[in-house]
């Protein structure tokens, strides 16, 4: 089914899942599909009809977006399924803030879920949807990371978020039998495949807590309860999970059968760290920015390091466009390099205000809608997109261009560095950061770096540190590394 109706994919889902089987799972708690359709389905007729028991303002018809001010699990997941069955925008925003400053920073008028269970909400006043909201097709409203700049409302779009899900549970062959653990908060898109791809194919999704994604052994422990059979993993969390896997007596994840990686460069060295200790699933490297509607790229990585990883390739390639989509590789200004653009109508809406950086929307020359990424790439020998950095990522050096991620680059290939990423810090200096799966001499390292760099890109500094710092969002925290520009070392 390839349906552009997302209310009717979730709808149909929701009627056609085994009633009896658990929907979500959280803390020993099953919420089924009968619940999760029931009490959705009330949720929505009280959002459609802009009334319900507590305080309420509007009419009905309303079309702005809800924020869902709560965390991971049922409430939330029900939260959602019942705006899209109301046919009004969700707005995931973590509840730690201030849910209507929030709205208010976005530019959103709207109402707001909060408190342990949906039903309990109030009017923030009736209001008309922002421009672009009004869209019929906006069916979410996600805040960026910041990232890669500063953060930014995303305006999805409701019928490509419908036909990526449909693809997902079809290319994965996910069933009712699935059971999709949940790592990600519902204001990072990377939950969706996790929660409304599971829904859609019927199948379960077991809730990780917070708590349990502090440590690799700490996750371990949770999958081990959980046992499920697919795992969606951002590169950092994954360096974590492999090296407690290591360890001498540590549980076995028995019923995985594929991993999911994506929301970060994914190292060629972590890959063959996870199939030594996980050679049985699938493993399969995914790559979106938030405003493409969750992903635009996949590759299907073989059992070993496979050919279609070229010998000098430092991270595993993002693959191929699925359906609906393309690549365009755009010269960079100068020339040196060149940016991924995603070419399809399914990308996301555009922006709710108009702001900088360097992910933007435009056109190609043929005027299909395009998305210049930011990111810089390559086509490895057979065809594969490669992600090589970051346009935001190049720094003028001594007066020469320098690419942060070929630093990190050259040392992710010498033997035992696990992570590596470099930052500059003031007057031009670059700190190399980099977390290790055995002892390695920092000496060696930089006499390593010595034959691999020119030397504008020597780092003046390496430094090895326990754990890299990680955001809300479980991806590597930049920023957190340049204020360590000027800390204590171990050269």
């Amino acid at each position: 089914m390839m349906d552009s109706d997302l209310a009717d994919l979730l709808t149909d889902a929701l009627r056609q899942a085994d009633p009896g089987r658990p929907a979500i799972v959280e803390s020993g708690r099953a919420t089924t599909y009968a619940e999760l359709d029931s009490r959705s389905a009330a949720l929505a007729d009280r959002l459609a009809s802009g009334s319900a028991s507590g305080s309420a303002s509007g009419s009905a018809g309303r079309s702005e977006p809800v924020a869902v001010a709560l965390p991971r699990g049922a409430a939330a997941l029900t939260a959602m399924v019942a705006c899209v069955r109301a046919g009004r925008p969700f707005f995931p925003v973590d509840p730690a803030v201030d849910a209507a400053a929030a709205c208010r920073d976005a530019g959103v008028e709207t109402m707001i879920f909060e408190g342990a269970a949906p039903g309990w909400w109030h009017g923030e006043g009736p209001g008309a949807p922002p421009a672009g909201v009004a869209d019929p097709d906006c069916g979410y409203l996600l805040t960026t990371s910041g990232t890669t700049g500063a953060a930014k409302t995303v305006r999805g779009s409701g019928p490509a978020l419908a036909r990526y899900l449909a693809w997902q549970r079809d290319h994965l062959a996910l069933t009712g039998d699935d059971v999709l653990a949940n790592t990600a908060d519902p204001w990072f898109d990377f939950s969706f495949k996790e929660t409304l791809g599971a829904v859609v194919a019927g199948a379960t999704v077991a809730v990780v807590e917070p708590a349990a994604l502090a440590t690799g052994g700490a996750l371990l422990r949770r999958l081990a309860d959980l046992r499920p059979t697919v795992l969606c993993l951002l590169p950092s969390r994954l360096a974590m999970l492999v090296e407690a896997l290591a360890r001498p007596g540590a549980p076995r994840l028995d019923r995985l059968r594929l991993l999911l990686v994506s929301g970060e460069p994914f190292p060629v060295a972590l890959l063959e760290r996870w199939r030594a200790v996980a050679p049985e699933p699938t493993v399969l490297n995914l790559y979106g920015p938030t405003e493409s509607t969750v992903i635009k790229l996949c590759h299907t990585v073989g059992s070993t390091v496979d050919a279609d990883v070229d010998a000098d390739a430092v991270t595993v390639p993002v693959g191929r466009p699925i359906p609906g989509a393309a690549v365009e590789l755009l010269p960079t200004v100068d020339g040196a390099a060149t940016e991924l653009c995603l070419v399809s109508d399914d990308l996301a809406l555009g922006y709710l205000r108009a702001v900088g950086g360097t992910t933007v929307f435009d056109h190609d020359t043929a005027g299909r809608r395009r998305l210049r990424t930011g990111d810089l790439a390559r086509r490895t020998r057979d065809g594969l997109i490669e992600i090589v950095g970051r346009v935001d990522h190049m720094v003028k050096r001594r007066g020469v261009k320098v690419s942060l991620p070929d630093v990190a680059a050259a040392a992710l290939r010498y033997p035992g560095v696990v992570t590596a990423v470099a930052v500059c810090g003031a007057g031009e200096r670059i700190v190399l950061f980099y977390t290790t799966a055995a002892p390695v001499d920092p000496r060696a390292l930089r006499t390593v770096l010595l034959d691999r760099l020119a030397p504008e890109q020597l780092p003046d500094r390496v430094r090895e540190l326990d754990r890299m710092p990680v955001d809300a969002r479980g991806k590597v925290d930049r920023a957190a590394l340049t204020a360590l520009v000027d800390g204590p070392v171990r050269t």
